[in-house]
């Protein structure tokens, strides 16, 4: 894939937004929906430049923090940090694949198992990572310790997130929220995200 500069969007300065770009259109990316490997690519490549991204984190005890790194019209990438006791809540991504790594810090994930009532989960130290499909439910959250930091990438780019209830039946769709209304949200009450 081969992206004019000015098709992609940034929330990073905008010399940073150009060394990025210059970055991920060095791994030749198709101009599609890339799968949960090549998201696992894109966050592995950023994760070892922190010159382009680790001044840019904010450490926010009341909400959780999160900043749009990158964005083309097939997948985007976010910088994100958390809390002590800061959680996701259980969401979905909206159709949309999904990696991420964790390079500060560490975070624990729940996510719906197999037969779609049961929860399994998994703890994330500085540079482990993952990757998920489409129908992929979890709850993701930073229990104690110093911030911990998470770069996470989408494709294709977050159009909103479904948050669900967990009952003994299974996992119950709650609400809708859209990317742009979350977006809204990040300046105005505390975090819903990724």
């Amino acid at each position: 894939m081969s992206l004019s500069f000015e098709q992609r969007v940034s929330e990073a300065p905008h010399e940073r937004a150009e060394a990025l770009h210059e970055l991920l259109e060095a791994l030749n990316l198709p101009d599609a929906r890339l799968s949960p490997g090549q998201l696992e690519l894109v966050i592995n490549t950023i994760a070892s430049r922190p010159d382009l991204w680790a001044d840019l984190v904010v450490d926010d005890h009341e909400s959780r923090w999160w900043l749009l790194l990158y964005r083309t019209p097939g997948y985007e990438v976010k910088l994100l940090t958390w809390e002590s006791d800061q959680n996701s809540d259980w969401h979905d991504h909206g159709g949309s694949s999904g990696a991420f790594r964790v390079t500060q810090g560490s975070l624990s994930e729940h996510h719906r198992a197999k037969d779609g009532i049961g929860i399994d989960s998994a703890i994330f130290a500085p540079g482990d990572y993952g990757s998920f499909g489409t129908d992929y439910v979890h709850d993701v959250l930073h229990e104690t310790g110093e911030p911990a930091v998470s770069i996470h990438a989408y494709s294709p780019p977050l159009s909103g997130l479904t948050y669900y209830e967990r009952t003994r039946f299974g996992f119950v769709a709650r609400e809708f929220i859209e990317e742009e209304r979350r977006s809204t949200f990040r300046t105005t009450q505390p975090h819903l995200d990724d």
